[in-house]
């Protein structure tokens, strides 16, 4: 950067701190809902156009920790989100 403003740099920004979320999840760190709904909301505004990001948002609106009826546990949830973080990490 050269002390101007970077039209990107907030994007970026953004984008690492859902990466730094996602890998909070992954490592067990925070498995909140609330956290969860943080990266879910993240990745909705990121990706509004991306039915693959869109069907994982999906799944992240069902998520409980320890799962039940209907909804996801961490551990489907970390895989899942392991696959966005490659995605990401790649784009």
């Amino acid at each position: 950067m050269n002390g101007r403003y970077e039209p990107n740099e907030p994007a970026r920004a953004r984008r690492l701190a859902l990466v730094a979320r996602i890998e909070r999840f992954i490592d067990g760190t925070d498995v909140t809902v609330e956290s969860v709904q943080v990266i879910e909301a993240g990745l909705d505004d990121a990706f509004p156009d991306n039915d693959w990001i869109s069907e994982r948002v999906l799944m992240l609106a069902s998520y409980r920790p320890g799962g039940g009826d209907l909804l996801y546990d961490e551990a489907h949830v970390r895989a899942e989100l392991a696959k966005v973080l490659e995605r990401l990490r790649r784009s």
